[in-house]
């Protein structure tokens, strides 16, 4: 493909360049919408289904189970628990039911609550139809990118098995749950849900952790860990709570990251093409890794997300131009870009040198011409309102945003948020606030391991590491504070350097187990 192609469609499938599709700057699942338990129903199809069970065809399995409940019929004769057949409807479209949104309240569909595997069978994929999105794939990228050891990466996949799996040590209604949706499974499903064999970890993040930096994935990977090892103390509804919330923190500041590492990596290419000297490695992981917040907590969100998009859209069309342009150039009789590598931060420095060496025999006018042609033929997708910055947005919006329902009584059903709205949930614009429960899976995960007190001061820096930022002496007086002391999770103390003491909410009192 030529540079002249490559402006014919620079948003299709296929049209990115060898050296950027090799890279981490490559987005890969492309998200688009998921919630949370969108998020973790797929985990689980991911973790421990067969292809028989995909994202696709969740929806066909949905549709067929809703036709054999209306029909009473369990495949097989099974019994299941002996529960009468109204009685599971009424779980079924009850109980476990999980809302839908606003312009879903008219579909009549199965949307169950990600409590046990089984009920990852049959909702709960990120579209109605056969060509949903994988978001558990994402999560399994983010693990691979925040662990650095690949021999540990397959012992944490399997170890998320083994705690999303029902076993003797479950509360009794997961233990219920589980054998009565095992009765309605048909028979080519009977034998689904088997320990993975490997999480695989792609080349593109093995080449990523040469000389890496300080990622929200990292954090990510010890707190899913922390949360993981609660299990047993919480009921399964609880824990699922807390795994939930941390997945939905975890993906959404992963793909702000990749984001921001595009932007910064294009404006590093810029200024070497405008005659700058070449970011040194220091310098671009100076920029690439967490320091600046994505966000401060109480602000609006919708610029965040507006500006991240836009410039991950950006750099995406701008990097892979230039490569393209690049292999049609010939200095010295070879390509002197073709064999750089941009999968990690020492070889992403090494590429500026020698674009620095050649930037003056490159046709820069040709390159710029087609950049803003590009630009000017797709101005919605450079704005990020359609294509696959306006993906990117709504998986950020949806992911973290609180669950918007009009069915009565499920207002409250969502709090693992982290952006809600202030005000009207038509009209309010989304600011950036923890729900409860996103607060006591964070003071668990900050308190964990701590030989000592942990202070607020402490738990500000826990959440600088997602891209968060309040100051430790704003959040007495924040809904954060009053969260916090709501559930009893801080106490004030003068002597403490950093405020209040944190109080673990799951340790118990005598032992501190």
């Amino acid at each position: 493909m030529t540079s002249e192609e490559f402006i014919q469609n620079p948003w299709k499938d296929g049209s990115g360049h060898p050296q950027y599709k090799e890279s981490f700057l490559n987005m890969r699942p492309a998200p688009e919408y998921a919630s949370g338990e969108v998020l973790l129903a797929s985990l689980y199809r991911n973790v421990g289904f067969s292809e028989k069970i995909s994202e696709g065809k969740v929806p066909a399995l949905g549709r067929d189970l809703a036709k054999r409940l209306e029909r009473g019929r369990r495949p097989g004769g099974e019994q299941g628990t002996g529960i009468g057949l109204d009685a599971l409807k009424n779980l079924m479209y009850g109980a476990l039911s999980s809302p839908k949104q606003p312009n879903q309240t008219t579909r009549r569909f199965l949307q169950l609550c990600p409590l046990i595997p089984d009920a990852a069978i049959y909702s709960l994929s990120a579209r109605l139809s056969a060509n949903s999105w994988n978001p558990g794939e994402l999560v399994k990228r983010l693990i691979g990118f925040g662990e650095s050891d690949s021999s540990r990466v397959d012992e944490k996949w399997r170890g998320l098995f083994h705690h999303l799996s029902v076993g003797a040590n479950d509360d009794i209604w997961a233990k219920f749950l589980t054998k009565e949706f095992t009765s309605w499974r048909t028979d080519d499903l009977r034998s689904e849900w088997n320990l993975p064999e490997s999480a695989e970890r792609s080349p593109a993040i093995e080449r990523w952790h040469n000389g890496s930096a300080t990622i929200p994935a990292q954090q990510f990977v010890r707190d899913l860990e922390h949360t993981l090892f609660l299990k047993e103390r919480l009921t399964r509804r609880q824990w699922i709570s807390l795994i939930e919330s941390i997945l939905r923190l975890g993906a959404a500041s992963h793909v702000l990251w990749l984001c921001r590492a595009g932007s910064a990596f294009n404006d590093a290419i810029t200024c070497v093409l405008n005659g700058g000297t070449p970011a040194s490695e220091a310098e671009l992981r100076r920029r690439i890794t967490v320091g600046d917040p994505f966000w401060r907590y109480g602000q609006v969100a919708g610029r965040t997300i507006k500006d991240n998009v836009q410039g991950f859209v950006m750099s995406r069309l701008a990097i892979n131009l230039l490569l393209w342009h690049c292999d049609a150039e010939v200095v010295g009789g070879v390509n002197a870009l073709s064999g750089q590598s941009l999968a990690s931060i020492p070889a992403m420095a090494i590429f500026l040198t020698q674009l620095a060496a050649i930037r003056g025999q490159l046709r820069m006018d040709e390159f710029h011409q087609h950049l803003h042609r590009a630009i000017d033929d797709n101005p919605r997708v450079v704005a990020g309102k359609e294509g696959i910055g306006s993906n990117i947005g709504e998986f950020l919006r949806h992911v973290l945003g609180q669950r918007q329902t009009s069915e009565a009584g499920m207002d409250s059903y969502d709090q693992g948020y982290y952006l809600r709205k202030r005000g009207n949930y038509k009209t309010a614009p989304w600011v950036v606030s923890l729900g409860p429960v996103s607060v006591l899976t964070l003071v668990h995960c900050c308190t964990h391991l701590a030989k000592g007190p942990r202070t607020v001061e402490d738990f500000c820096r826990h959440l600088a590491n997602y891209g968060i930022e309040i100051r430790a002496q704003d959040v007495p007086q924040s809904d954060l504070g009053q969260t916090l002391r709501n559930l009893g999770l801080v106490l004030d103390s003068p002597d403490a350097e950093g405020g209040m003491v944190l109080v673990s909410p799951f340790k118990s009192p005598i032992t501190g187990e």
